[in-house]
């Protein structure tokens, strides 16, 4: 009994001891794999790759080094081919250093080529970074991959990630496009126009434009996509959808947009008529979009305003005060005496727009204007064109000396201060002139804020005059 006791005891030693005896080997040996992955020579460091990747611990010991080696063992890792690799590529990519997961998205785009089967899944990953060098993957891959990922956007949980790989590769992915455009899946067909407008090809603008005869939901979005891409042949469709109420208005208002880009007579005759579109949004998009036809605009706007609404007559003068261009300014010149305030605001701001030399008396007039919109909109447009160099100045320092009321007077004192140094001669002149228009002066003169000016203010501020006096006072304490 002793005996077979002390024989089993034996036995578990031996079988204790060469446990431990493995283990130690085997911790060894993981750490002479680490240690060639890390130091060792190029081939050296394929094999424990290699070793390391049989055993799935290429991830474990890669994590157990510095970044800069963590992307310097992709070189040996990315020249060991197969399912295997690209699988433990996959976890590599879970790194927390972006550097990291760029080197290693960059290997597998070498080693994933005849394994597109294992990258495509690995886009629904749980893991974001995993998802995301996937795609990066199969987008540096290139164009072979497209009938797979093609594949792929049919699945929901894959179709996002599909679909965004189809788009950064670009033109190539057009036609898979086009195809799914004629998908059974609701969803996948209002995707793929989505996705058709992002790539911007103007080769699926035939697709796109049979789209737009689909179910409201691809309609919509196919219109979307028409309007990005531009094709001139979309234009018929988009005057329609400009003049359709049934489409909502950031549909008309992107169609609106893109009409203005294509351009041509149907497209400015389109514009024209929906200048007071009931829809804001989408008269904010016509307006915008004349302004930008510059010049070419400009008649056939005149022409609307000319015999159009009050609602006409106010967008068309806001789509010329952006429209620096001599043929807007008889058009400008005449909204500056319309009876709507609005339309003469638009004209004041419009003619200090302007480039090209133009008449400031129709400006300097719209200073005494009952509405302040207006008013203010003629001021604004004086400075601008006189901080331009326009002359301005002398006719305004007439209106210093006129008989215009004071609330004129102050206007017109209020540009040539805001003009600045520029004025300060024909201001100096004025004042010693006395009266009424010295107090003005003296109050342009402060807000000039120029060191030449401040000698005849303070020699005003011990002036008889208290009113004068407190002016070049409160003129000096600006300066």
């Amino acid at each position: 009994m002793n005996k077979s006791k002390w024989i089993w005891r034996g036995v578990i030693g031996l079988v204790v001891l060469y446990a431990v005896f493995a283990g130690v080997s085997r911790h060894m040996y993981m750490s002479g794999l680490a240690r060639d992955l890390r130091f060792g020579s190029r081939s050296e460091k394929i094999k424990a790759a290699k070793e390391l990747m049989k055993r799935d611990r290429l991830y474990d010991k890669v994590q157990e080094m510095p970044k800069a080696g963590r992307i310097e063992v992709m070189d040996a890792v990315e020249d060991i081919p197969g399912a295997l690799t690209v699988k433990q590529c996959l976890l590599l990519l879970k790194d927390t250093e972006a550097d990291v997961r760029a080197r290693v998205a960059k290997a597998l785009s070498l080693l994933g080529e005849h394994q597109i089967e294992l990258l495509v899944p690995a886009m629904r990953d749980s893991d974001e970074n995993v998802r995301n060098g996937a795609k990066d993957a199969l987008v540096a891959i290139g164009p072979k991959i497209i009938p797979d990922v093609q594949r792929a956007a049919e699945e929901p949980e894959l179709r996002g990630a599909a679909l965004d790989v189809l788009v950064r590769i670009g033109e190539p992915s057009v036609p898979a496009l086009i195809v799914l455009l004629s998908a059974d899946d609701q969803d996948l067909r209002v995707a793929a126009a989505d996705s058709l407008g992002k790539i911007g090809s103007k080769g699926a603008t035939p697709a796109l434009l049979k789209a737009a005869d689909d179910i409201p939901a691809v309609r919509r979005v196919a219109i979307s996509s028409l309007c990005t891409i531009r094709d001139p042949r979309s234009a018929d469709l988009l005057v329609e959808v400009l003049n359709h109420t049934k489409d909502d208005g950031e549909v008309r208002a992107r169609a609106a947009h893109a009409l203005s880009v294509i351009g041509g007579p149907r497209a400015v005759a389109a514009l024209t008529g929906a200048l007071a579109d009931w829809d804001l949004k989408v008269r904010t998009s016509v307006i915008t979009g004349l302004q930008t036809m510059n010049a070419s605009a400009v008649k056939p706007v005149t022409a609307v305003i000319s015999r159009g609404s009050p609602e006409v007559r106010r967008a068309g003068a806001a789509v010329l005060e952006k429209i620096d261009s001599p043929e807007a300014v008889p058009a400008l010149l005449q909204l500056a005496r319309d009876g709507d305030p609005a339309v003469r605001a638009s004209a004041a701001r419009g003619l200090g727009a302007q480039t090209a030399g133009v008449g400031v008396d129709v400006l300097i007039s719209l200073l005494a204007d009952k509405d302040g919109r207006a008013a203010d909109a003629a001021l604004d447009s004086l400075v601008r064109l006189g901080s331009r160099g326009a002359v301005v100045i002398p006719s305004l320092a007439s209106v210093l000396r006129s008989s215009a009321s004071d609330v004129v007077k102050y206007r017109a004192a209020d540009v040539l201060g805001r003009i600045g140094a520029s004025a300060v001669d024909s201001l100096l002149a004025v004042l010693n002139t006395g009266g009424d228009a010295a107090k003005f002066a003296a109050y342009a003169l402060g807000r000039t804020g120029d060191p030449d000016a401040k000698p005849a203010l303070e020699k005003l501020a011990g002036a008889r005059d208290p009113d004068l006096a407190w002016i070049a006072k409160r003129a000096l304490a600006h300066m």
